[in-house]
C-alpha cells in the first residue's frame, strides 16, 4: 500500500507511512521544508526533517477515525481491519474534522472530489442507510468519516440545496437521523443549542429538516466555512488528542471513578491546565469554565475529552464552541447520574453545587477565585434568562425544561442539585 502525505490547509506536512510493527501504530516524517504556521497538534511538535513521535502522531491521528459500531462497520465494508490505523486514515483520512487531510501520493480518480445533488428521497435513503448501517452513509468511494457513536450523514450545502461528498470533498454539514428508540433525542439536542447561542457559546446554525418520512436535525460545521463556493478548513483537535489518549481505546475520553488520578485519561484539571498552558491560555480558560457550568446546568453527562476541542488558527489557539451538548440526565432512558468527568471529585451529579464548581477551578490554579465565581454566576444567571425566553421545540423530553429550571435554580441558590421530590413531566 502506498503511503500517504499528510497536509494541512492544503500545506505538506510529511508523510504518513505504517509503523511495520504495530498496526494501530503510524508514523510521521515531517518534510524538509514544512514550516508551522498554524499548530499541528498540541500532543507533538513538527520539526522539519524530522521524524514526529510515533505514539503521540498515532494517538493524533487515531483521534479523527471514526468510533466503536462505526468504525466496524466501516472498515467491514472496505474489507479492511478496524484496527489498522494506516488502513483506516487511507479509506477515510480525506475529508475529517479541522484541517487534517491525508492523500496518496498518486491520487486514484476514484478519490478525486466532486459532489452529488440531494434530492428529499436520495436523502432520506442516506439518512436511513446510517440509521441502519452504523456506517455514516458513506459511499464506496467517500474519504470522508468523523468520529462519534451517533448515527450521521455528512453532507454539504451548495447553491441552496443538499449534495453529497463523493472521494475526499468536503462537507459543511452534519445530519443527524431521528433514532426510533430515543425520539426526542435530536429535539432535546437542538433545543440546547438553541441555549447555547443565546448566551454566547455557539454561533453555528442548526435546524430540524425532513426528507420524507426521515426527520433529522441539520448541524452546520464550525470547523468549515465556505467562502465565493469553495468550502475551507479550520484546524481542530479534540482534548483526546491534546491529552494524546490511547486512540484504541473509547473509555480514556472518560474519567475513571474507581481510579480518578488515573494519568492516561481525561480530567477537568488535565483539560484546564493544557488550555492555560496554550499562549494567550487564560481566555480559554475562562471559556472552560463557562462551558463545564453549562454542561452541569443541562444535565449533559456526557461532556467528555472528545466532546471539547481546540481550534487553531494562524492568529492563535482557542476553545472551541460547545458541541454535541445534551441534557441527557432528564431525558428518561439515560438518567445514570454520573458525569464524563468528575467535578472537585464528585461524579454524581445530585451531589454538585456552585461552591463544588468553585473548588474544582481553584484546583487548576489557573484562574482567581474571584474571577471563577462571576464567570460561573453570570453563565448561570444567562441561561437562566435563555430557558425563560427560547421558544421548546415540540419533540423535546418530557418534563426537560422544567428540569433545568430546577438545576439552575438550586445551583444559583448555591445548595446541591438535588433531585426533585416529583418527576417533571
Amino acid at each position: 500500500m502506498p503511503n500517504l502525505d499528510l497536509f494541512l490547509h492544503n500545506r505538506l506536512v510529511g508523510t504518513v507511512e505504517p509503523d511495520g510493527r504495530d498496526k494501530s501504530r503510524v508514523t510521521l516524517n515531517v518534510d524538509n521544508a514544512y514550516r508551522d504556521d498554524t499548530l499541528l497538534s498540541e500532543s507533538f511538535a513538527t520539526l522539519p526533517g524530522r521524524r514526529a513521535p510515533t505514539d503521540a502522531v498515532s494517538n493524533f491521528l487515531g483521534g479523527y477515525v471514526p468510533e466503536g459500531n462505526h468504525r466496524e462497520a466501516m472498515a467491514a465494508k472496505r474489507r479492511i481491519d478496524k484496527d489498522n490505523l494506516f488502513e483506516l486514515l487511507n479509506e477515510f483520512g480525506g475529508s475529517i474534522a479541522g484541517a487534517v487531510t491525508l492523500r496518496e501520493t498518486a491520487e486514484p480518480k476514484a478519490y478525486r472530489p466532486c459532489y452529488e445533488s440531494l434530492d428529499n428521497r436520495a436523502l432520506a435513503r442516506r439518512l436511513k442507510q446510517a440509521l441502519d448501517g452504523s456506517d455514516q452513509a458513506a459511499a464506496d468511494d467517500s474519504r470522508s468519516a468523523l468520529s462519534g457513536f451517533q448515527p450521521k450523514v455528512l453532507v454539504a450545502l451548495v447553491d441552496g440545496e443538499w449534495a453529497y461528498p463523493h472521494g475526499r470533498a468536503h462537507s459543511t454539514h452534519i445530519l443527524k437521523p431521528q433514532i426510533p428508540a430515543r425520539p426526542h433525542r435530536i429535539f432535546d439536542e437542538y433545543y440546547s443549542h438553541q441555549l447555547t447561542q443565546s448566551i454566547g457559546l455557539s454561533h453555528y446554525a442548526s435546524a430540524i429538516r425532513k426528507a420524507g418520512q426521515m426527520t433529522y436535525l441539520a448541524i452546520e460545521r464550525f470547523d468549515r466555512t465556505t467562502v465565493d463556493g469553495q468550502v475551507r478548513l479550520h484546524h481542530q483537535e479534540d482534548f483526546s488528542q491534546v491529552l494524546s489518549l490511547d486512540w484504541r481505546n473509547t473509555d480514556v475520553k472518560f474519567q475513571n471513578p474507581v481510579w480518578p488520578d488515573d494519568s492516561q485519561r481525561a480530567s477537568m484539571k488535565r483539560i484546564a491546565q493544557a488550555l492555560g498552558s496554550i499562549p494567550g491560555g487564560g481566555a480559554a480558560v475562562e471559556q472552560w469554565i463557562r462551558q463545564l457550568t453549562y454542561h452541569v446546568a443541562i444535565g449533559n453527562n456526557d461532556a467528555h475529552a472528545k466532546n471539547v476541542a481546540l481550534m487553531h488558527f494562524p492568529t492563535g489557539t482557542e476553545l472551541a464552541q460547545v458541541y454535541d451538548a445534551l441534557p441527557n440526565f432528564f431525558q428518561t432512558d439515560r438518567i445514570d447520574w454520573n458525569l464524563a468527568l468528575a467535578i472537585d471529585g464528585t461524579f454524581n451529579h445530585r451531589r454538585l453545587s456552585a461552591d463544588k464548581i468553585l473548588a474544582e477551578t481553584e484546583s487548576w490554579e489557573v484562574v482567581p477565585v474571584a474571577r471563577a465565581s462571576s464567570l460561573v454566576f453570570e453563565t448561570l444567571h444567562a441561561l437562566d434568562e435563555a430557558v425563560a425566553s427560547t421558544t421548546v421545540p415540540k419533540g423535546v423530553s418530557d418534563g426537560l425544561v422544567e428540569h433545568v429550571q430546577w438545576t439552575v435554580g438550586r445551583l444559583l441558590a448555591g445548595v446541591e442539585i438535588g433531585e426533585p421530590k416529583r418527576r417533571f413531566g
